[in-house]
């Protein structure tokens, strides 16, 4: 993709700043509506896929906000074309959703070894990712180690729910292998320690090519009550159209996913921010029998990023307040946490 002209750019957003619902009767493609189906995650999903084509790009995220108003976001990725690549190591930590550590690394190929069979990542020979399971519990367990000279992240990520993977448009693959997890140990910044407690999340995508790019973007997040986890999604195929994926997690139980068609998500309170129009609040509603979702997330910070030069990244902390509904028990959502923006063109 290349860089709209400015004047174009600004004319379009003034033209069409987001504002509407993303409701069924406005954004739904009539001849092509995409449904999301998750099925249960193995151990290996979450391992290395690899070259299935002469390009793709494949990365395993963990993030997590602690209850000490610290968050952190680490990350791996391989980006590969006709078997030459790098691979890009990242680590970002917050202080009440404000970037106060920005950190990353990019190795050439030969130096990265990722098994195909479990979630174990080496860069230099040194281990930065191992998952595995917890024979006498069941439980998905992983040790991440980020290091660079300035700061680090030495954190271990317990499951609290069972995981679950899906093919988005019948192609690339999206696994959460843990959509909630406890998660502890030691960051450290300028060589400050610090030991931090709290709620993590781990996703790993792969299979994906240049196709992901014809879309427009995407908006994605998770939202926690006392005993269930959100994940959701809106995929933007263009700026009105979209694919909205939402799955309910219980506190070591199963996971639920609703239809397209029972969600409403709302981008809403639009100001400049890195030259673009984009959203500063939004609106998540979901009801299904029994189950009812209504959630208003408030910025309170935004971290903005430029990847391969003409994607725009932006990292949001969100304050969630509203509810959940299921079964006729009613948990309150008061959280905060992180999400993200990510727009092609």
């Amino acid at each position: 993709m290349l860089k709209t002209a400015g004047v174009t750019m600004l004319i379009l957003l003034i033209i069409n700043p987001f504002t509407i619902s993303f409701s069924k009767s406005l954004f739904a493609y009539e001849k092509d509506t995409f449904v999301f189906s998750p099925i249960d995650i193995e151990l290996k999903d979450d391992a290395f896929h690899g070259a299935k084509t002469s390009h793709y790009t494949e990365w395993w995220y963990f993030d997590a906000v602690f209850d000490n108003n610290y968050s952190a976001q680490m990350n791996v990725r391989i980006a590969s074309m006709f078997n030459y690549g790098t691979v890009f190591k990242r680590l970002d930590i917050y202080k009440d959703g404000a970037l106060i550590s920005h950190n990353k690394k990019s190795y050439h190929v030969r130096n990265f070894f990722a098994s195909k069979e479990k979630p174990a990542v080496y860069l230099d020979d040194f281990c930065v990712i191992n998952g595995s399971i917890d024979d006498s519990t069941g439980n998905w367990i992983y040790d991440v180690y980020f290091q660079f000279d300035d700061a680090s992240a030495l954190l271990k990520f317990t499951g609290c729910t069972d995981g679950w993977r899906g093919q988005l448009h019948g192609k690339e693959w999206w696994g959460v292998a843990l959509p909630r997890a406890k998660t502890s140990g030691t960051l450290t910044i300028d060589n400050e320690s610090i030991n931090v407690t709290g709620l993590g999340y781990h996703d790993h995508n792969w299979d994906i090519t240049a196709s992901a790019c014809m879309n427009f973007g995407w908006y994605w997040g998770k939202i926690h009550s006392s005993n269930y986890t959100i994940t959701w999604a809106t995929i933007l195929r263009t700026r009105l159209a979209n694919d909205r994926l939402l799955v309910i997690n219980k506190n070591q139980g199963d996971y639920l996913n609703i239809e397209p068609t029972e969600i409403q998500f709302t981008a809403e309170n639009f100001s400049f921010e890195n030259r673009y129009l984009i959203p500063h609040s939004f609106t998540l509603t979901a009801h299904k029998e029994n189950i009812s979702i209504d959630v208003k997330m408030d910025v309170i910070d935004i971290h903005h990023e430029r990847l391969f030069c003409f994607m725009n990244y932006w990292r949001y902390h969100v304050k969630c307040k509203g509810s959940i509904t299921v079964d006729s028990q009613t948990e309150t959502i008061d959280s905060f946490q992180v999400a993200e923006f990510l727009r092609f063109r």
